[in-house]
C-alpha cells in the first residue's frame, strides 16, 4: 500500500543527487568570484620614485614617494624617512643621519586627512649631492594614532636600491716621448693624456714647467686618449720637465692625485 504524499524511493535519490550537484556547483562559483576578487589593498606604501645618475654632484637625487589611509581608529597619519647607505660592492647598510629633513615624523599639512575612510596621505621627499660610488634605499615607517593620540598600529616599508656609480671623468698621464727639437738646444715634448673615467671631460688644459704654455683639449671621452705636444729647452741631466693635467681642478674627477707626470732624460715615465 503507498501513503499518500509520500515520493518513490528512486524518485528521493534523483532529487538528493541533482541537490549535491547544484550545491557543488555553487560552491565553485563562489571559489572562482573569491579569487578573482582583488586582494584588500595594505593601508601604506613607498617606493623609490626617481633615482638619478650623474658624473655632477649637484645633479645626483634620489626621491621616495610614500602613502598611507586611515585604519579604523587610527585617523591621525604620520610617517619618517630615514635614508640607508652602502658601498657598490655590498656590506652594512648605514644611516644617513646627516640628511637635514630626515628622520622625524612628518603629518599631513591638511590636519582632516585621515579623519575620513577614503583619505590618502601622499608625500615625497627629494634628497640631493649623493656621494658616490655608494647604494642608498629609503625606509619609511608609518604611524597610526586614534583621536587620544595613542598609537593604534605601526609599520615599516623598504625600497628599492638607488645606485650612484662614480660617473665622472679621470685624467692621466699614460706615456711621455722626447725627440730632437727644431734647434739643437731644444726638445719636442708629447705626452698623452687619458680619460680612464666614465664620462666625456671638456675643456681639459695641459701645462708643464718649462712655460707658461698652455694646451687645450676641447673633449675626451670616456677611455679616450690625446696627444700634446710642447716644445722647450733640450731634455738633459737626470730631470725633465713636469706636466699637469687639469691643473686649475677645474673638473671634478674620480682622483685628483694622478694629474701630473715627471719626465726624466732620457724620456721615462714618472709619477711624482
Amino acid at each position: 500500500m503507498k501513503v499518500a504524499g509520500s515520493l518513490p524511493r528512486v524518485t528521493r535519490v534523483a532529487l538528493l543527487a541533482l541537490l549535491t550537484t547544484l550545491l557543488t556547483a555553487a560552491a565553485a562559483q563562489a571559489a572562482t568570484r573569491a579569487a578573482l576578487t582583488p586582494a584588500a589593498k595594505t593601508p601604506y606604501d613607498a617606493s623609490l620614485y626617481s633615482c638619478k645618475r650623474s658624473p655632477r654632484t649637484d645633479v645626483r637625487s634620489a626621491i621616495v614617494a610614500a602613502s598611507m589611509r586611515p585604519v579604523g581608529s587610527g585617523r591621525r597619519l604620520a610617517l619618517r624617512v630615514e635614508l640607508y647607505q652602502r658601498a657598490l660592492t655590498g656590506g652594512r647598510w648605514a644611516l644617513r643621519s646627516d640628511v637635514p629633513g630626515l628622520g622625524v615624523w612628518t603629518n599631513p599639512s591638511d590636519p582632516t586627512i585621515g579623519t575620513r575612510p577614503n583619505d590618502v596621505f601622499k608625500y615625497r621627499q627629494a634628497v640631493g649631492r649623493l656621494v658616490v660610488p655608494y647604494a642608498y634605499r629609503f625606509r619609511v615607517s608609518f604611524r597610526w594614532s586614534d583621536a587620544s593620540g595613542t598609537v593604534v598600529r605601526e609599520a615599516v616599508a623598504t625600497t628599492a636600491i638607488c645606485k650612484e656609480p662614480d660617473l665622472r671623468p679621470d685624467l692621466s698621464f699614460s706615456d711621455v716621448a722626447v725627440e730632437d727639437g727644431p734647434t739643437a738646444d731644444t726638445s719636442s715634448y708629447t705626452v698623452t693624456v687619458r680619460n680612464s673615467g666614465r664620462s666625456p671631460a671638456w675643456n681639459v688644459g695641459v701645462t708643464w714647467s718649462l712655460s707658461s704654455a698652455t694646451r687645450s683639449l676641447k673633449r675626451l671621452g670616456p677611455l679616450e686618449s690625446a696627444e700634446v705636444s710642447f716644445v722647450g729647452a733640450r731634455c738633459q741631466g737626470p730631470t725633465g720637465p713636469t706636466f699637469l693635467v687639469d691643473p686649475a681642478n677645474a673638473i671634478d674627477e674620480v682622483r685628483e692625485t694622478n694629474n701630473s707626470l715627471l719626465a726624466t732624460c732620457p724620456a721615462t715615465l714618472e709619477q711624482p
